[in-house]
């Protein structure tokens, strides 16, 4: 294959994963927390055989998580809570796989009494264990710095706090296939209780961080510019052919 196709073929392969993309995060419009992917790309030129020569291609490098927030919308239910600034729920996932993290602050409390997210999976607390709700509490408060305070017998208890957790190098958090987040343990450090940066906010949710107008506008310059790219390799095949046909014939 000479430059073009080369050129052509990268060009495509780095569209068609930001397409993907793209496509992911409008999906994803109407999900609470969800933060939307953004592609890296990196240049490079190659040089031939042939002295003087060289090709240029592109790249996809890495999908990354944008660190946008979304806007915090008001909900009224007392076991929503949306997190003001940097930081993650932190997730027990099922058959002891681990922890992830989340923006999602769906809250329920399971038949168990014990908190959890909207999946069902346990949340925890600034110690990483699941928060048990008492059973004849009759009201429910979750203060700024994730403290949970239960009313019981008319009197108010905490219950315990929302572990709160942060990326050192926002960029290191990756998506994983169950909804939540990873971040790298050299990475993760928690999030200060006292910091004014980070506040949770009861009887609201963080809406997702994905601008429709924009994501859809970005997908029809990515389908355009992926039928220009397509177009440049059926024209130099057809010059190749042509030039294949010139040179085969008999003088």
């Amino acid at each position: 294959m000479d430059g073009p196709g080369i050129i052509g073929l990268s060009g495509q392969v780095a569209l068609q994963r930001q397409l993907e993309a793209t496509a992911n995060n409008i999906a994803n419009m109407n999900t609470a927390g969800f933060r939307r992917d953004r592609m890296l790309f990196q240049s490079f030129v190659s040089p031939l055989a042939v002295p003087g020569r060289q090709v240029a291609f592109v790249q996809d490098r890495a999908t990354y998580v944008d660190v946008g927030q979304g806007a915090i919308e008001t909900t009224g239910n007392p076991l929503d809570a949306a997190i003001n600034g940097e930081g993650f729920f932190a997730i027990e996932r099922p058959g002891n796989a681990g922890r992830g993290y989340s923006r999602d602050g769906r809250l329920r409390i399971g038949a168990d009494r014990t908190l959890v997210d909207s999946s069902g999976r346990p949340v925890l607390d600034d110690g990483g264990n699941r928060i048990l709700m008492p059973e004849r509490s009759t009201a429910l408060e979750i203060r700024a710095d994730g403290s949970i305070i239960a009313t019981i017998d008319r009197l108010p208890q905490q219950v315990a706090r929302l572990g709160l957790f942060r990326a050192n190098e926002p960029r290191a958090v990756r998506k994983a296939g169950d909804g939540l987040y990873e971040i790298p343990q050299a990475e993760l450090r928690p999030v200060d209780p006292q910091a004014r940066s980070t506040r949770i906010a009861q009887g609201a949710l963080e809406a997702s961080s994905v601008h429709a107008v924009g994501e859809i506008t970005n997908l029809t310059d990515l389908q355009r510019s992926y039928e220009r790219m397509q177009k440049i390799m059926s024209d130099d095949d057809s010059r190749l052919r042509r030039m294949i046909e010139a040179l085969g014939r008999p003088n």
